[in-house]
């Protein structure tokens, strides 16, 4: 079940779609070329080939075939739900970081602008990071704004930490 897993996550639905009609054509190939090798055969040693216990042979092969391509197809349906349950997930867990993000960014912009009122360099640099990565997810502009304002106020030397505890 496990290979199976790999195996769906690795390879589009496209992609197994050709790999199990080429391992049909190849099935055919190979059936094709045992029969043309038991009928040289039996022409050599005289022997008949009882064709009809032959050909079905070669439908319960098929017919197996077709049941496990079955059981690939539901199997390939049931990852792609798994899929879809996954990028669902995915996209809330963005939509709740962005607005952590946006939380983060206020709080940080309230507590130097209005209680500190002032900033060091590794601070600064630390909410410009975190603003990055707010605006390449789509942030608005209100944070915009406010970044404005962390920028414009008096930068401290970081190594004194007695002047960000005012």
């Amino acid at each position: 079940m496990q290979d199976l897993q790999i195996l769906f996550s690795q390879h589009s639905l496209e992609e197994l779609i050709v790999l199990i009609v080429l391992i049909l054509l190849a099935v055919q190939g190979i059936w094709k070329a045992i029969g043309f090798f038991v009928e040289k055969y039996n022409i050599a040693t005289g022997k008949k080939v009882d064709s009809i216990q032959w050909k079905e042979n070669l439908a319960e092969s098929l017919t197996n075939l077709d049941s496990k391509i079955d059981l690939l197809s539901e199997q390939n349906e049931k990852t792609h739900e798994k899929q879809e349950q996954l990028e669902d997930t995915v996209t809330l867990l963005q939509e709740r970081m962005q607005e952590n993000t946006r939380s983060y960014l206020i709080d940080a912009h309230h507590k130097f602008c209005y209680q500190i009122k002032k900033i060091d360099d590794l601070n600064l640099q630390s909410l410009e990071r975190r603003y990055l990565y707010y605006k390449s997810s789509g942030g608005d502009t209100f944070v915009d704004n406010l970044m404005e304002d962390v920028r414009e106020l008096p930068r401290v030397n970081f190594y004194d930490e007695s002047t960000l505890h005012t």
